[in-house]
């Protein structure tokens, strides 16, 4: 539990920028982006259609899966629903998530964290094993007359030859575990799940479809589920994201539950007219590239402050330049300018030379990374906008923090201020 600052050392742990916000930690809760964020909740409490899903654009550090945890805790905005929220970090060691890891991981945490009693969710995992083996061997049947028909001309497949993944639902079923866990930890699993349903995305969709409403109707409750799923411009393999917002957006959409989604900045402007993804992103002056409000970043070092003596207002001042409005980024400069200055400087507070001293120690960590990307580095760093051959660029240095985002009606980019002083 997150406790204001009384020391120095107290500070190492106050200031994690790595740990987003709980729910229970709401008094720690600063709202940095005022209009947008109240935009975002005024949507979600009058909207009625499943299609609508709420995209939240923004890039890691900016502090969405706050905002949605402390979101969570207000009963007049989320009271309605069911929640389900998904971390997609879970995923991290295998970054190919698709349309079907989604739709099975609906399917599979409503058995995972059911609100029924033992016999009511038994009836629901009866059902969704039934449906989803019948799908299985709708594709195995379709595989064998694919490999009859290959095989013709040499007839060394038996009119009774079976061809099959070699997964089997049943037996994932019949263990006792937890479903979601498995699914993502289990990457065998995965991956054999992708070969029986990828091309039957529709057919899945309806599954998950149907269980919602078993689910629903055996609850007898008038709660929505919303699902939450989060982290997606965390993982690794753009090109898989980039499907899920793009060529499957539809399967997405007709899931019948409400969604929140958050997305890649970089794909804001990139995906159907008919979405409007809303950024958390700080603002700049375009004129001269400086944080608009940087109050607000006052607000979020103060919060975490009990001793406002440990930190000078100088070294403030500087620390928010240096963040470039990341908030994992100001927190983390902080966090480690603390060790620095009890290891290292042998200080009792913060001032210039421990946050001098905490930058280099970060920046060192990012060099190499510059080094690789220094030719596109210093493309933004000239431009503030990128092509369309750049965009796998982007994504990874948006993904490694080395490029900020920012939205001022339009995309603007900029070099991470610690990158600048690299390059």
């Amino acid at each position: 539990m997150l406790k204001k600052a009384k020391t120095l050392e107290d500070i190492y742990n106050s200031f994690q920028g790595n740990k987003p916000l709980s729910e229970d930690e709401h008094d720690f809760f600063i709202n940095i982006y005022d209009k947008k964020l109240k935009r975002f909740i005024g949507n979600i409490k009058r909207n009625e259609v499943y299609q609508n899903i709420f995209f939240i654009a923004g890039q890691s550090g900016n502090g969405k899966s706050s905002i949605l945890n402390n979101l969570k805790r207000e009963s007049d905005i989320f009271g309605r629903y069911d929640i389900r929220h998904f971390e997609a970090k879970q995923f991290r060691s295998h970054d190919n998530i698709d349309i079907v890891d989604i739709l099975l991981i609906i399917g599979f945490d409503l058995l995972d964290n059911s609100r029924l009693d033992g016999a009511k969710t038994k009836k629901l995992k009866d059902e969704f094993e039934e449906k989803l083996t019948q799908l299985q061997q709708v594709n195995d049947n379709e595989l064998q007359l694919t490999s009859t028909e290959s095989n013709k001309e040499n007839a060394k497949l038996g009119a009774d030859t079976k061809v099959s993944t070699g997964f089997n639902f049943f037996n994932f079923f019949t263990a006792k575990q937890d479903f979601t866990a498995t699914y993502t930890i289990d990457s065998d699993i995965r991956e054999e799940a992708k070969k029986i349903y990828q091309f039957k995305t529709k057919d899945l969709l309806d599954i998950i479809n149907s269980l919602i409403k078993t689910y629903k109707r055996l609850s007898n409750t008038d709660k929505e589920i919303l699902f939450i799923l989060d982290g997606l411009e965390k993982l690794n393999n753009n090109d898989s994201i980039d499907d899920i917002f793009t060529k499957d957006i539809s399967i997405l959409q007709n899931i019948e539950c409400y969604k929140i989604v958050t997305m890649p900045i970089y794909l804001k402007n990139r995906v159907d007219s008919s979405i409007s993804p809303i950024d958390f992103t700080m603002e700049i002056d375009k004129n001269t590239n400086k944080i608009k409000n940087i109050n607000i970043l006052k607000d979020v070092i103060d919060s975490r402050l009990e001793n406002k003596e440990l930190i000078t207002p100088k070294a403030i001042e500087f620390i928010i330049e240096k963040s470039g409005g990341n908030i994992r980024q100001l927190l983390n400069i902080i966090s480690k300018a603390s060790t620095e200055a009890l290891d290292i400087l042998e200080s009792e507070i913060i001032d210039i030379p421990e946050v001098e001293s905490a930058l280099e120690q970060i920046g060192g960590n990012l060099s190499t990374r510059v080094q690789f990307k220094s030719e596109f580095l210093e493309k933004v760093k000239e431009n503030h906008k990128i092509d369309e051959e750049d965009k796998s660029s982007l994504a990874e240095c948006l993904r490694d923090g080395l490029v900020y985002a920012y939205f001022n009606g339009q995309a603007h980019y900029g070099l991470n201020p610690i990158v600048k002083d690299l390059l």
